[in-house]
Parts: structure tokens; sequence; C-alpha cells
């Protein structure tokens, strides 16, 4: 079930071939979705939680000859819990002497894309079961007679390394080398800072947009935090910042105070760049005075504090007018 957040995903609102940013990275994506939506490999994608791994899924899924099929979505954590076997694979029961059949997700993405979310907290038995149907290209309802030739291209995603996974038996070896016929590693945010200023504007637009908002000007202090912000959460996070400065600001403008983070700046950020030397001897002259005042003007606990030798303090005293009292 998609909740809020999902809905208003920007995965769901770019069109067929938009991909947000101009960095080499961005331009990297284009060209392997193009590349990727001519062949019929199963495809494996990287990459951390919120970069768009579906989005790109879907990217390619859109630009091949499998787009008038479904897109299927398996969540694998989910699978055994709110996701169960029936909904995999289907049912045929019988009732009042009248056959009843539910299809499944694997019927349903038949000649389609299946996606398969996480496959990293995918339980062995389902490891088990999809290499067999993978293998052999057919699957059975349950209670069902016949076989059902099955015709898929697998998209999966995983947020990090299988290697670790493979090597301790908690993932197949064979099934996830049938998974991984080809790749592509989406980078995280912070290693394409270029696309930041991008998202975030077309983020500030269809929010802007969606609740009947003029478009603000955008100051520099909120480019230069969201520079600076670290976004482990990558786009999905960068996307509930614009949504959160767009619903909570002031009409007309977006308030710094309504980011949901603050910037830890460097002590030394109020510093501006001229002579090196000037810079030092304020640093120093500030530092010394402040280590006097705390010890009451004794020197040699000053001296300490500092890492420098009672004879050096004293010289810098006198060479900064700074007062024995």
């Amino acid at each position: 079930m998609e909740n809020n957040d999902e809905n208003r995903s920007y995965l769901n609102t770019l069109q067929d071939d938009d991909i947000v940013g101009s960095s080499p990275d961005a331009k990297r994506l284009r060209r392997a979705i193009k590349r990727l939506s001519k062949v019929d490999g199963n495809i494996l994608i990287l990459g951390e939680t919120g970069v768009g791994k579906e989005f790109l899924a879907r990217q390619i899924y859109l630009n091949s000859n499998r787009r008038n099929r479904g897109f299927v979505e398996i969540n694998c954590a989910a699978i055994d819990k709110t996701i169960e076997k029936r909904d995999i694979y289907g049912e045929d029961t019988e009732k009042d002497h009248a056959m009843m059949r539910t299809i499944g997700l694997l019927e349903k993405a038949n000649r389609g894309i299946l996606f398969l979310d996480n496959i990293s907290e995918m339980n062995s038995d389902f490891q088990y079961e999809l290499l067999q149907i993978l293998r052999d290209k057919k699957f059975r309802r349950l209670g069902g007679k016949d076989n059902i030739n099955l015709d898929i291209r697998i998209i999966s995603t995983t947020d990090h390394d299988m290697n670790a996974d493979i090597e301790s038996g908690k993932f197949r070896k064979d099934l996830y080398f049938l998974l991984n016929t080809l790749s592509i590693q989406i980078p995280p945010l912070r290693e394409r800072k270029q696309d930041i200023p991008e998202f975030f504007v077309f983020f500030l637009k269809k929010f802007c947009v969606e609740s009947n908002k003029e478009v603000p000007a955008v100051s520099s202090e909120i480019f230069e935090s969201i520079l600076e912000y670290e976004w482990r959460g990558n786009i999905r996070e960068l996307e509930n910042t614009a949504y959160n400065l767009v619903m909570m600001s002031p009409e007309g403008e977006l308030s710094p105070e309504f980011l949901p983070f603050k910037i830890k700046r460097h002590p030394l950020d109020f510093l501006e760049p001229r002579n090196l030397k000037g810079i030092v001897s304020e640093v120093e002259t500030h530092l010394i005075r402040k280590s006097l005042q705390k010890y009451g003007g004794n020197q040699v606990k000053a001296a300490r504090v500092l890492g420098i030798p009672e004879a050096t303090l004293r010289f810098k005293m006198k060479k900064y007018s700074i007062p024995k009292d």
C-alpha cells in the first residue's frame, strides 16, 4: 500500500525521458536507460536508500518493448509478512462446484517487468522457489493443475554490496548471478552536488503548483545550506525538505528556519579570506586573552592549556600588547 510520501514522489511525476540533473552522473544514467532498454536481460540496480532505484527501473520499462505490459512490484522484505504466497502465485480453488481463480503477481507480470525491491531481504525459501521459476520459465498457481509459461524480465534493487550476503550463505549465489545479468550503480546525491539545486528547484516548482502558490525566490542561505548538507536520505530526503519548506514557509518566501536540519558549520566560518598573517594574529590574540581570563591571569596554566612554553606565551603577550592582569 502506498503512503502519502510515495504518492507525491517525483518517481510518479517525471515524464518518460526525464532525468533531473546536468552532472556527468546524470548524463551517464540517461545513456544507461537507452542502452538497457534495448536489451532484455535481468538488471540489478545498486544504490543507497532514496537515490531513485525504482524510478530508474520504471524509465527502463517505459523505454523498452515491454512497456505495454505490466510493471509489477514485489517488496522482498514483505514476503511471508504482508505479501503471501497466494498473492505471488495466484490460486485456483473450487467452491460450490465452480472454479474460483485469483491472479497472482507473477502472472500479472507475464511478458512485462517484475520489479524486486531490496532483494537482500528475500527469505531463503522464496530464493529457492524463484530460482526454479527462472530456470524452468514456468510456475503453477496454488491449487492449480497446469503449468503457466512465464516470460518476464526482472529488475531488482539492493542498497548494499551483496558479496558478504553470498559468502555468508544468506543469499544464493546462483540466484544472484541470474538477477545480475546487467547492473548499474546510482551514486548518492552527495557525490553529484551539481544536481542538487536542479532537484531542489524541480521539487519547489512541483509543490508550489500543487498548492496553488507562486514560486518564491530562493535565498543564497538556503542554497548554501542544501549544498553543504550530506543528504543521507538522498533524493527522497531532498524532496521532503522542499515539501516542508513550501508548506511551512510564509506565502511568497522560503524561510531557512523551516529547513528540517541544521548545517554544522566550521567554527572559523565567520572569518573572511584576507591576509593570513592578520588572521593568525587575530586568532592567537583571542585565545591568549580567553585563556588568561579563564585562569585569572595565571600564565603557567594559560600556557599549559594552549600547549606552548611560558616563554612563548610571554613573547606573544608582548607582541600583541596583551596586559599581564
